[in-house]
């Protein structure tokens, strides 16, 4: 069961909840944008918010204008994440590791 939105849940959790509470997860399931009312957020920042999920291969829009969450496209995005996060730390460890090497070597 989704937990209860509160301020600390972004939007994009809070509109993938409702691709899960739904089931929306092909064409056959896909919801209408209507189911998405309830959430705490503007018009505006869900529009947004699904808008960049499809951008990103997440959220797929059907002729009919619908939606479905793609589970395989969330996890292709979780893996870019995670080696972004992964460059962020080992750039400056990579950096710091050399400067110590020429320090040492003269």
């Amino acid at each position: 069961m989704a937990k209860k939105n509160s301020i600390r849940k972004t939007a994009a959790k809070m509109v993938i909840d409702i691709f899960h509470k739904h089931n929306a997860y092909d064409e056959a399931t896909a919801i209408k944008v209507e189911e998405f009312k309830n959430l705490k957020l503007t018009s505006a920042v869900i529009s947004y918010t699904i808008g960049n999920l499809i951008n990103d291969g997440v959220v797929h829009k059907t002729d009919d204008d619908r939606y479905y969450f793609d589970q395989d496209g969330w996890r292709k995005l979780e893996k870019k994440v995670m080696r972004g996060y992964g460059l962020l730390f080992i750039v400056p460890v990579a950096f710091i590791v050399i400067f110590l090497v020429i320090q040492f070597l003269l």
